[in-house]
């Protein structure tokens, strides 16, 4: 499995999930084979540029927004960590700024009495 073919099947993962779709609902929606969609989102299979396409109108989404995410390095551990920081701010921005504040002191507490062990 190559890096930008994991970065973009994660992406794509995130971005139909963020719009409550399973794999065969947004299969389906963009005419393509939802096993050909699940090995895309694993990363194990190179993506065609029409199918690409399919897909992003399906999801309703621009270039830009499949693309868009910071140069990481290869480490998966790293990557993860990114998947799960915007996986978490996306949430937050779902949220009220009061709602975000509340928990930002709550997991600061959290980190502070694991460190202080």
């Amino acid at each position: 499995m190559t890096y930008l073919k994991q970065l973009v099947g994660e992406k794509i993962k995130e971005l139909r999930k963020n719009k409550g779709l399973t794999q065969e609902e947004l299969s389906e929606k963009a005419q393509i084979k939802y096993t050909y969609l699940g090995d895309v989102e694993r990363g194990v299979r190179n993506i065609s540029l029409e199918s690409l396409e399919k897909i992003m109108n399906a999801l309703e989404i621009r270039p830009g927004d499949l693309f868009d995410y910071r140069e990481l390095s290869l480490s998966s551990n790293e990557i993860e960590l990114e998947a799960a920081l915007e996986i978490h701010h996306n949430y937050l921005k779902t949220k009220s700024v009061k709602d975000v504040k509340m928990i930002h002191t709550v997991t600061k507490e959290i980190f502070n009495s694991i460190e202080n062990k």
